[in-house]
């Protein structure tokens, strides 16, 4: 379990990164390219990009295993929107820190040769690691992961404007709990992460899966790396598994329902319209579903705009191997 403790300061000091972090969606890509869950998502990007991956692609996983311990070094704090920047912040690294995170990952894992270079200060050829990996395994989906993580930062930017600090934590993630002031998230290890007035910063990631993943040094700038929903690329499959048991415990017009609202944000009229039914019909099924839980609505201008909720995407998705 990771416990998250918050001070009122640290709730004034939330954030969400500004896009998708080309380093954070890297590393997380690479235990999706080595892990066998998520097939209905991953499993056609982990075929090519198997095929295409170069050698010196290939080398960058031998510091990232699998499982366990990852350097907190490759994935920087500093906010970069390409990988450039990225390789940028990564030979930036102070040497201590680099060489510390090493030694940590030396403790169970049998580092590479080319490692003692890293150590030594010279980062040259892990930058065309990093690029050569990205160039070929995630460069050509960019413009579709920063799109779903786009809609991600604005769901949950809205929530913290208009819902305040407290609803969007305790909206983030099945995996999370916000029990003030703590935040508890499923977690492989037992770890306690003490803001202390520094805020945290909230990273939605495409290739993240399962459990929130944060840095093991707490005295790198607080982060929480979550999973997007997932649901566009997951709901055509995962609907014939699950559609039968979510319309039984639901009813066939509401589980409808819910599963438009996971592929759109739609108002009362138009979701009517979508489903061929009476407004009225659509306004009085929406409102069970939002006392629910599985959606939620806000007001924009006159209308109501209606989406699934968090609840309502795992409820349509199912069991999810982690």
């Amino acid at each position: 379990m990771l416990r998250i403790h918050f001070t009122e300061a640290d709730l004034s000091r939330i954030e969400l990164a500004p896009s998708a972090d080309p380093m954070w969606e890297l590393l997380l890509s690479s235990y999706r390219l080595r892990r066998p869950e998520g097939a209905p998502v991953f499993g056609r990007w982990r075929d090519s990009t198997r095929a295409v991956l170069p050698p010196n692609g290939r080398a960058l996983l031998d510091l990232i295993p699998s499982h366990g311990y990852c350097p907190d070094f490759l994935t920087p704090p500093a906010t970069v929107a390409t990988i450039d920047e990225g390789i940028d912040a990564l030979a930036a690294t102070p040497a201590e820190d680099v060489r510390e995170d090493l030694a940590e990952l030396a403790k169970d894992h049998r580092l590479p040769q080319w490692a003692d270079r890293v150590s030594d200060g010279d980062v040259r050829v892990l930058g065309t690691a990093v690029r050569d990996y990205f160039q070929r395994g995630i460069a050509p989906h960019w413009k579709h992961i920063t799109k779903v993580v786009g809609r991600d930062l604005s769901r949950r930017n809205e929530t913290l404007q208009v819902a305040g600090p407290g609803r969007l934590l305790s909206t983030l993630h099945p995996a999370a709990r916000w029990r003030a002031p703590v935040l508890e998230v499923e977690f492989p290890v037992d770890q306690d992460l003490h803001l202390n007035g520094r805020g945290l910063r909230l990273i939605p990631a495409f290739f993240c899966m399962g459990m929130p993943t944060t840095y093991k040094n707490p005295k790198l700038p607080p982060v929480l790396v979550y999973s997007v929903g997932h649901w566009t690329a997951l709901g055509a499959k995962r609907a014939e598994d699950t559609g039968a048991a979510v319309q039984a415990l639901i009813g066939e017009t509401r589980a409808r329902i819910l599963r438009t609202l996971a592929e759109e944000d739609l108002n009362t009229t138009d979701l009517a319209r979508r489903l061929k039914i009476a407004p009225a019909t659509a306004s009085e099924h929406a409102s069970v579903l939002r006392q629910a839980g599985l959606i939620e609505s806000r007001h924009r201008g006159r209308s109501t705009m209606h989406r699934a909720s968090p609840l309502g995407l795992q409820l349509l998705l199912g069991p999810m191997a982690r």
